[in-house]
């Protein structure tokens, strides 16, 4: 009942005003005659050469005319839309509004017949795709209004038009890549400087949401890092959520992939945003830089898998172990490493999520084996690889190439060559179980006699 008379109050002040522009409400009457009227109708204003249709054109102005200079298209009832078809006949032509409709697609160019044309919205459609050359014959247009579309690329070269002077994408959902870098160019004449709510402009998956600007500086920045390394850079996901600093509020992740590329020590250089290196398959030996390396602070997922280190001693005591979320040591020529202080690093750190470290020579005997067991068992959930953990393959060894965390304690502290029953420390626990009871027995013995005989043992007589 209240968008009934709300649609009639607002009749009655279009008749009561009838300067007041319709350009200005042409998306509020599309959304009250798709609610009120689905029928095809067009209303022709005569003050301002006006025309106002719903639902496409009568028959009457399919052959145009010439009076009209603004034609304002609400809900047009196909998906394309063919501006050499439908336009003809309106050679006077200065402003084209289409709203509210599935339009996904101009099928060709505007034609030269409306050479007049100075303003074209396309506003609140699916529009997707826009021909080559789309404006070529429009030498006065001024204005392109193209919000809440389905763009997701802009081709620089369709907008490239002399007299354009401005651009509106806002609510298109628009690719954040390095081909928007456009949008950077901020020089007089350039399409960036054109385009005028370029700070509402949205990047749509996998950074949906995020200001496309800081994005894409992002993005290029990264690329131009990316150069200076024998690397491949990726920007992996964009964290902000908007306000009234957001460039300063974006926090980027970026994946740096370093494997197999015959490296022997660990880049000195990395692309600023890094959180994640790959740097499996070369020949390195030394982790030194994640200690002394600014540029391994944001480091927080690191593989080095299939590489040649050794230890893992120098990063003892170092502020990286205490951050990091990923380690994966896999395939390395690791036999030991500082169990105590490994643990008191997973104690400490509330990020570590994983650690590899299958596939490493480990030494199996009785002064390393039990301390590194232990701290399997005790973080089985962190070690993913805890089935590829185990005993430096060794000819002879009984240990050989078996998991370490199911190795019992006898398997890892008693020498293959020995018997384990005539072990000679448990001989001599034996013997001395045996004297204990034999001297406890004497002294039970001794104290019987005293009590029934009165006489000391022959010992204790003996003492002076």
């Amino acid at each position: 009942m209240w968008k009934i008379t709300g649609y009639f109050l607002l009749v009655a002040f279009f008749w009561a005003n009838p300067r007041f522009s319709w350009a200005n409400t042409a998306e509020e009457n599309c959304d009250l005659r798709q609610k009120l009227n689905t029928s095809l109708e067009c209303n022709f204003k005569e003050h301002d050469h006006r025309l106002i249709c719903f639902h496409g054109l009568e028959d009457k102005w399919k052959s145009g005319d010439e009076n009209v200079r603004t034609l304002v298209i609400c809900y047009w009832p196909a998906e394309t839309f063919d501006p050499k078809d439908v336009l003809q006949g309106f050679p006077s032509l200065k402003k084209l509004v289409i709203g509210k409709s599935n339009l996904t697609k101009l099928v060709s160019p505007f034609p030269s017949e409306n050479k007049l044309i100075e303003r074209i919205e396309i506003i609140g459609t699916k529009l997707t795709t826009l021909p080559e050359n789309v404006f070529a014959n429009l030498p006065n247009l001024k204005i392109l209004d193209f919000r809440n579309n389905s763009l997701a690329e802009i081709d620089t070269e369709t907008f490239n038009i002399s007299s354009l002077r401005h651009i509106y994408l806002c609510g298109n959902p628009l690719k954040c890549t390095e081909n928007a870098k456009w949008i950077l160019d901020q020089n007089k004449g350039s399409l960036g400087y054109k385009v005028a709510d370029k700070e509402s402009l949205r990047c749509t998956v996998p950074y949906d949401g995020r200001p496309l600007i800081p994005v894409v500086e992002i993005i290029t920045t990264l690329k131009e890092e990316c150069t200076k390394t024998v690397c491949d850079c990726e920007l992996v996901y964009v964290v902000g959520n908007g306000g009234k600093h957001i460039q300063k509020q974006l926090m980027a992740f970026t994946s740096v992939n370093c494997s197999y590329r015959e490296l022997t020590e660990m880049p000195s250089f990395l692309p600023a945003n890094t959180t994640t290196l790959h740097l499996s398959g070369n020949k390195i030996q030394d982790l030194r830089p994640l200690t002394t390396n600014p540029a391994y602070r944001g480091v927080i997922d690191l593989y080095l898998d299939d590489n040649m280190i050794e230890s893992i001693v120098e990063l003892e005591g170092s502020s990286w172990v205490d951050r990091f979320r990923l380690l994966s040591l896999r395939g390395n020529k690791l036999t030991d490493l500082p169990t105590y202080a490994l643990e008191n690093v997973l104690q400490h750190n509330g990020n570590a999520v994983s650690l590899y470290l299958g596939r490493n020579p480990w030494r199996c005997d009785c002064l390393f084996t039990p301390g590194f067991q232990d701290l399997l068992i005790r973080y089985t959930n962190l070690v993913k690889d805890i089935n590829d953990v185990r005993c430096s393959p060794n000819n002879g060894d009984d240990n050989s190439d078996k998991i370490i965390r199911d190795l019992k304690r006898t398997e890892i502290c008693v020498s293959p060559n020995e018997d384990p029953l005539l072990h000679p420390l448990d001989v001599l626990n034996i013997i001395l179980a045996i004297l204990i009871f034999l001297i406890i027995g004497k002294l039970l013995y001794d104290y019987w006699c005293f009590r029934k005989t009165g006489k000391l043992p022959w010992i204790v007589a003996k003492i002076p």
